[in-house]
């Protein structure tokens, strides 16, 4: 392999590289990303992102457009109301987005708007589509399962050409959410956990059979908000939920995100996959240092080969988690349970880093869910329906 020329080319040769497609701060299609930075893997969206790109004027019509057509299929959801039906249509990923044909000419183009972002990086885009359950519901085992159900539904409406194997459902990683991805599975709907910030929702998440678990590096509120600083990142526990899954073989993957800049990213360098904005990619690109130097910020263990991905990953603990966690001298991780046992997850994530994963677990949620309420009061004054 050739000596990487930048720091995002080292990265991307020891981890996947994913993009946040709806990233508001930069001007993915006029400025190309995928074609300058590429290619990448998968792309993700979540209820922050969709709210910041349909307030763009741009978006008018897309929203008249998007509220007709929730309020002509309605009838057919009767489990959720008319704004959360428009907001889910609003973000769902076209084919066009992953590489596929057309749709008809109506549905792409009341959809195309709003995925002309991801449109503009679909030769690029060779994964999964990622998108996240109303976060309203993190505490409802059955709502979660019903959300995710229609989720795939509408994709098959929107298109029924859809590669639903292309489709990753994010859960928030509470109890609730993790036993309805346990029930997902057995459906066939593959679930990312988000909102991580701890070794016993890894645990869990494994254990509930998703596809990814999703640790957030920071404090969400810290990637919104440059005045709020995270004095605990997690980058640990990457590191030793990629181990415990390895050494125990779970196939769930980590996909860690939510890095601050660039340096935190490279901290968690031999992470299965990652996934970040266009600036931070671009920063990571102009940044040109000696592999030694690169190498040496990782996490992970120095030796970071090509067969790293497939072999076991040692890392530093900061013994802030349990010994039984943390794992023996030998870097041996106990197998631990939670799946059948709610008693003994919830009194173990409620000590978790001295209660601080709770904490950022219910502060993410309550930051996702305002957006959730923003973009659904939004489709609501569209309804021509209620107008005039």
């Amino acid at each position: 392999m050739a000596t990487p020329n930048n720091a995002l080319e080292y990265l991307m040769s020891k981890t996947q590289v994913d993009l946040d497609c709806l990233d508001v701060r930069v001007n993915i299609a006029s400025n190309k990303v995928s074609t300058e930075l590429g290619p990448f893997v998968d792309c993700t969206s979540n209820q922050a992102d969709a709210y910041c790109e349909l307030i763009n004027p741009r978006h008018a019509d897309l929203l008249k457009k998007t509220a007709a057509l929730a309020n002509e299929i309605k009838g057919h959801y009767h489990s959720v109301n008319f704004e959360e039906l428009a907001m889910e249509l609003s973000v769902k990923p076209q084919p066009r987005c992953l590489g596929h044909g057309h749709t008809t000419t109506f549905r792409a183009d009341l959809l195309g708007q709003m995925l002309s972002l991801a449109m503009s990086i679909s030769p690029n885009i060779t994964g999964a589509c990622l998108v996240m359950v109303n976060p309203r519901y993190s505490y409802s085992t059955t709502k979660i399962i019903d959300n995710g159900q229609r989720l795939y539904r509408l994709c098959k409406f929107l298109d029924p050409d859809f590669d639903l194997s292309r489709l990753i459902i994010k859960v928030p990683s509470t109890w609730e959410g993790m036993q309805a991805c346990r029930k997902l599975k057995s459906l066939n709907v593959k679930t990312l956990a988000t909102t991580l910030f701890s070794m016993e929702q890894a645990v869990l998440a494994a254990e509930a059979g998703v596809v990814y678990i999703s640790p957030f590096l920071n404090d969400l509120r810290a990637t919104f908000d440059s005045s709020i600083q995270d004095p605990d990142p997690i980058f640990d526990i990457v590191v030793q939920a990629q181990r415990y899954y390895e050494q125990h073989s779970y196939p769930t993957r980590v996909k860690a995100c939510c890095a601050v800049n660039a340096e935190q990213i490279l901290q968690v360098a031999g992470v299965h996959a990652y996934t970040a904005p266009a600036d931070q990619l671009r920063e990571l690109a102009s940044m040109q240092e000696p592999m030694a130097k690169l190498v040496k910020r990782s996490r992970f263990k120095e030796e970071l080969t090509d067969e790293h991905m497939n072999g076991d990953v040692d890392g530093h603990t900061n013994g802030d988690t349990n010994a039984h966690i943390n794992g023996d001298n030998n870097g041996k991780m106990e197998k631990l349970s939670f799946i059948d046992d709610e008693s003994s997850f919830r009194l173990a994530f409620s000590r978790a880093d001295e209660g601080r994963a709770q904490m950022k677990t219910t502060q993410a949620l309550n930051l996702f869910s305002d957006y959730q309420i923003k973009a659904e009061a939004l489709m609501r004054d569209n309804d021509m329906t209620k107008i005039g």
